[in-house]
């Protein structure tokens, strides 16, 4: 079904998820900045350990929920490869774009996925958006960066820094578009599965490769921040269901801009968790936040896509499945 067709009760349900996944996710990057600060394990670590977490979580309850029919005929399995390749692509160039750049630098820049992903809801899905629609993407997007701390602290224009940086960004909005045009007929628990499976795969060489396995062997020696470690992995997991159920319901740039609410969540995580102080451009940045989403909300709510056209492919029929995850 056309997300610009589909029943109000079910538009409401995917921006109450895309929602949820904002906060999800800026409880991640709080848990995730608490672990790194330990000095044990590094983000490729912390990321394979987070994956492994996530396989141990979905696959059994995959493996359980759908024994009858572990993949349906309509598993698109070369777009859930390539979907988990760009996911894993993704990481490893924001960490490195943030190395070569410098963590403002890279808030700015990984948030040109916002243009990306407009250009291809134009391009590719004929989505209009309107001018409440702008408004509030400006004010999330400027929120977003205000709570990153973009305007206190200098910008570090390494050419090659930002490429990674703009190839991380790109990739966000091409895995956005792969779910909506080709995963709606498939369980949510099977995109999961593919890109952490994936993933967890790419970083079992990469880890050792770089000399990591010490920090991951010295994390089980560690309970609390292999209960952290857990609890990222559960959430991210959380985050990914609440999202992709989002992106079968709701238009995909609203969804991703949405998405931006994680930064002032995280900012407030960080005084809880790390006992950070709230200060007035996070206050300023939920602000505008707050007033952004539900623009965006009643925006998408009232808008229709160019000329008839559908998120789903043109042989695609009503998706069968209702499963949430990812």
């Amino acid at each position: 079904m056309r997300v610009d067709h589909q029943p109000q009760w079910t538009r409401a349900a995917g921006y109450t998820a895309a929602l949820l996944s904002g906060v999800a996710v800026g409880l991640v990057w709080a848990l995730q900045k608490h672990v790194l600060d330990q000095k044990i394990v590094g983000p490729a670590g912390l990321n394979w350990l987070n994956m492994l977490g996530i396989n141990l979580i979905i696959w059994p309850a995959y493996l359980i929920r759908y024994r009858r029919n572990l993949f349906p005929a309509a598993t698109p399995f070369k777009w859930l490869g390539l979907f988990a390749c760009i996911a894993a692509g993704i990481f490893y160039c924001r960490n490195l774009g943030v190395g070569m750049t410098g963590a403002t630098t890279a808030a700015v820049v990984t948030r040109s996925d916002v243009a990306f992903v407009f250009v291809l809801s134009y391009l590719v899905l004929r989505q209009r958006v309107n001018a409440w629609g702008w408004a509030g993407t400006v004010l999330l997007l400027l929120g977003a960066l205000r709570v990153a701390g973009v305007g206190l602290g200098p910008l570090s224009f390494d050419g090659a820094g930002l490429t990674v940086l703009l190839a991380s960004a790109a990739g966000v909005a091409v895995n956005a578009l792969i779910i909506t045009l080709h995963f709606n007929r498939i369980p949510n628990e099977l995109v999961i599965l593919a890109s952490a499976t994936v993933q967890a795969i790419l970083f079992a060489v990469i880890v050792p490769a770089g000399g990591g396995m010490g920090g991951v062997a010295q994390v089980f020696a560690e309970p609390r921040v292999l209960g952290l470690i857990a609890l990222g992995s559960a959430m991210i997991a959380a985050n990914l269901f609440t999202y992709y159920y989002a992106m079968k319901r709701a238009p995909m740039w609203a969804v991703r801009m949405l998405a931006l609410t994680g930064a002032p969540v995280a900012a407030l995580a960080d005084q809880f968790v790390l006992h950070a102080p709230v200060t007035a451009a996070h206050l300023q940045g939920l602000a505008a936040v707050l007033i952004g989403a539900p623009l965006v909300i009643l925006s998408a709510g009232n808008s229709r896509t160019k000329g008839g056209a559908s998120q789903e492919p043109a042989k695609a029929t009503p998706t069968g499945t209702d499963a949430d995850g990812s």
